[in-house]
């Protein structure tokens, strides 16, 4: 994904994205065709990260073609249209199933989702039809993802797009190569993922096992825990409508930094949770913290897209993005390793990760503002100021 998202510079928006729709559809349907494990996991991972770069994407075509003064309002808007048609897709999915399950196997959709609910007690037929529900809402994916195919032959662009010469010029020398990304090696752009990787650590420690925290450790039943997930993205909704109006308010390093910082003492509650009490009043309480966390961590999302575009020069965004995904990446791997052999041994684990996580998040903060708000807070208006006077 980091080396395709590098290449923009070279081969252009256009190009990268006729290439993604196919590629991602012919590795999304192998698996329906074979079950040679290697080819599965191949599959798998070539396709997943041919749909990563669609979010890698967006932030630097917008940044070229999105004129400043509406482009954080823009980058809220692609990123509600993608929440929206994310949790859309995820709840027509899961009914896709069921319904062409019903079908294969002659039975009413509640007979099936009845039967889709304990999947291990099936055999035979029935467990074979149900797996080829899944491989029919599959494939129907991967027939709808060619329409994305035909919507990138209306794009044009021009190399002044994403790279700042008409012209690709002389092949560069090795050396004058490793002087380019040397470029990216500053003090704001190191301390920038840093700040991203911190960040990312401590979310990782407790974000995919919140279901477990609130099932089997805070013993919130499941159907509340599906309430407060629901919230959580409307939460998420709530937060990225608020973000160009804190960045314009607070500027754009504060936004970040403050809506990093505010989410620890939330998370320091619900590392404490079990001091709560029981039953409602825990419900509500939980819902309710985890409804302000997931608000205020995404509120300042639009506005973290687009100054991670503008710290670096046009030449650099493609090469800083994978950088970026590179780091996140490597912490995603040090997560896991250290919340299955360490941190999750225990059931206190659980409750010590919003502990850790918060701790993170407010050196993270605090350094942030450090390091860029004396100089940096308004550096999209100041952005969006040069561009104007071009």
């Amino acid at each position: 994904m980091s080396l395709m998202i590098a290449t923009v510079h070279k081969y252009g928006y256009r190009n990268i994205l006729l290439v993604l729709p196919p590629l991602t559809a012919v590795f999304m349907v192998l698996p329906t065709l074979t079950t040679n494990q290697p080819i599965i996991m191949i599959s798998f991972v070539v396709s997943s990260s041919a749909i990563g770069v669609y979010d890698l994407m967006y932030p630097l075509m917008w940044t070229s073609y999105v004129p400043s003064k509406i482009r954080t309002k823009m980058f809220t808007v692609v990123m509600v249209v993608n929440l929206i048609a994310e949790s859309i897709m995820m709840f027509i999915g899961g009914k896709a199933v069921v319904f062409i399950f019903s079908k294969l196997q002659g039975i009413s959709y509640q007979i099936a989702s009845n039967l889709s609910a304990d999947s291990n007690a099936m055999k035979g037929a029935m467990l074979s039809n149900y797996i080829n529900a899944y491989k029919w809402v599959i494939i129907i994916t991967a027939i709808i993802i060619f329409i994305a195919f035909v919507l990138v032959l209306f794009i044009k662009d021009k190399p002044i797009d994403y790279r700042s010469v008409e012209s690709k010029g002389d092949k560069k020398t090795m050396q004058e190569k490793m002087a380019t990304y040397k470029r990216l090696v500053n003090y704001k752009t190191v301390v920038w993922v840093l700040y991203l990787c911190a960040v990312q650590l401590g979310a990782g420690l407790f974000i995919q096992y919140v279901p477990i925290y609130l099932n089997n450790i805070l013993h919130i039943p499941r159907g509340i825990t599906s309430t407060i997930n629901t919230l959580q993205t409307v939460a998420i909704f709530v937060g990225y409508f608020f973000a160009p109006y804190l960045a314009k308010k607070l500027g754009s390093i504060m936004t970040i930094a403050i809506s990093t910082i505010i989410c620890a003492p939330l998370m320091l509650v619900m590392a404490n949770a079990k001091m709560l009490g029981t039953g409602a009043a825990l419900f509500a309480v939980v819902g309710t913290i985890l409804f302000f966390r997931s608000g205020l961590a995404n509120a300042s999302m639009p506005v973290q897209q687009e100054v991670q575009m503008i710290l670096v020069d046009k030449d650099m965004r493609p090469a800083f993005s994978a950088v970026i995904e590179i780091a996140l990446s490597v912490v995603g791997v040090i997560d896991g390793l250290f919340t299955e052999f360490y941190l999750l041994k225990t059931q206190q684990g659980y409750a010590n990760a919003y502990i850790i996580a918060a701790a993170l998040y407010i050196v993270s903060g605090i350094v942030l503002i450090l390091v860029f708000a004396k100089k940096y807070n308004r550096i999209l208006r100041d952005s969006h100021a040069s561009e104007e006077s071009k």
